[in-house]
């Protein structure tokens, strides 16, 4: 099969639904033998971001994946940004979605005539927020158009998508939905329900881990206390990611429980600062910035509890993370994460942006090491079933076959 990926950006070690496209690609070449392109931009960064880091290899083969990347417009972003800005602010003006579609791009014609002239037998872009899901409507005839899939990464948080993106979901052949309630969304918007499939990502972390390392080298490395519950936050240091939150849970358990530690890990971001401050202060916050997958190998280890308080997630990798090394979880019942985690089976929800209920589950499990111990063998389980690359690829490859058909019986 020859397949073409379209993505924002990718490099190895890229994060997001671009790093999901990569695993898929290169399992796709070694199990299958397919001949993989993937069309993207030369910059570090997606497109819709204004910082700007040029990739200077146009074309390479990596792991037996052709990468082709093409340079993008960007002068137009800043002055955007500024309008949209100032407008929103003092004349309280809602954009139509051109603004949106215009700042996101990317703007590349040298992209799109390689989208529209690749041999290929199927195409599959991540993600619907780029110009190049409108694929579709780039062509008048049906017969120019190649069978077309949308690997969406939807977040959900709003409960709404705006009507360009339905529309590029809508024209397309297939779309791959990360979890059920991506699904029930899209369908609630009139997306036929036979084109939307939905199989999520994975995670390879535990080929990253050193199983042979003494945990108590690991917790001399990380200053963990022995004998001490820990629990864990893994994502960008971001207030969206709900860090505020789960502080105000850890000082409301610390109170009573001194047998706790706080280790919040991941890439820096504009909550670091202040989460250095806390730790400077308190012995029992630890905080790992711009962490390698072999550092949060060693972290998830180290584990007792995994808390994401986020509630902006479209699915959330990090459970998957943790269930790799039987860990339990607790997350933010909210649609994308309540499809993930089966509340009390192997995980616990919370009420998102609640910091005592937050406190009450993570109470529940710092007092019950058989329940903790329970529910991460049981995600362990579900990981095991559905959520590692090889499946996951496996599954996208079933809907580019579909798709394929589909298109055929069309023309």
């Amino acid at each position: 099969m020859r397949i073409l990926h379209v993505t924002q950006n990718y490099y190895p070690s890229v994060g997001g639904s671009q790093y999901a496209i990569q695993k898929i690609a290169e399992y796709l070449y070694a199990a299958y033998n397919d001949e993989v392109t993937v069309v993207t931009t030369n910059s570090y960064f997606g497109p819709h971001r204004y910082n700007f880091k040029k990739i200077d290899v146009p074309e390479e083969i990596l792991n037996g994946v052709t990468i082709k990347r093409f340079p993008f417009l960007r002068l137009h972003k800043k002055p955007i940004k500024l309008f949209t800005r100032f407008a929103g602010k003092f004349l309280h003006i809602n954009f139509p979605d051109f603004f949106t579609n215009l700042q996101f791009g990317p703007v590349s014609i040298s992209m799109r005539k390689a989208i529209i002239n690749m041999p290929c037998d199927v195409i599959c872009i991540s993600s619907v927020h780029y110009s190049f899901a409108s694929y579709p409507a780039w062509f008048k005839k049906d017969a120019d158009k190649r069978p077309f899939v949308i690997f969406g990464a939807l977040h959900l948080h709003n409960n709404e998508i705006s009507n360009s993106y339905l529309k590029r979901i809508i024209a397309a052949d297939y779309y791959i939905a990360n979890t059920e309630y991506e699904k029930a969304y899209l369908i609630s918007k009139k997306v036929a329900e036979e084109k939307i499939k939905v199989i999520g990502v994975a995670t390879d972390i535990l080929e990253k881990a050193d199983l042979t390392r003494p945990m108590s080298v690991l917790r001399e490395k990380y200053s963990v206390t022995p004998g001490k519950t820990i629990i864990t936050f893994l994502g960008r240091h971001e207030i969206s990611k709900g860090i505020p939150t789960l502080l105000k849970s850890f000082f409301h358990l610390a109170t009573k429980h001194k047998n706790i530690q706080l280790i919040v890990a991941g890439a820096r971001g504009g909550y670091t600062p202040s989460l250095e401050a806390e730790a400077a202060n308190n012995d029992n916050i630890l905080v790992q910035t711009s962490i390698t997958d072999e550092q949060k190998a060693d972290i998830l280890r180290l584990t007792d509890v995994l808390v994401l308080p986020s509630v902006e997630e479209s699915f959330g990798v990090v459970f998957l993370e943790a269930w790799a090394f039987e860990k339990p979880v607790i997350g933010a019942n909210i649609g994308a994460i309540a499809s993930l985690i089966k509340d009390g089976v192997d995980g616990l929800l919370f009420s998102p942006g609640d910091y005592i209920n937050l406190a009450t589950k993570m109470e529940a499990l710092i007092n019950n090491e058989d329940l903790r111990k329970e529910l991460g063998q049981n995600g362990h389980k579900k990981f095991v079933a559905n959520y590692t690359w090889d499946i996951v690829a496996s599954r996208f490859r079933k809907v580019y076959e579909l798709a394929i058909n589909k298109h055929n019986k069309q023309i």
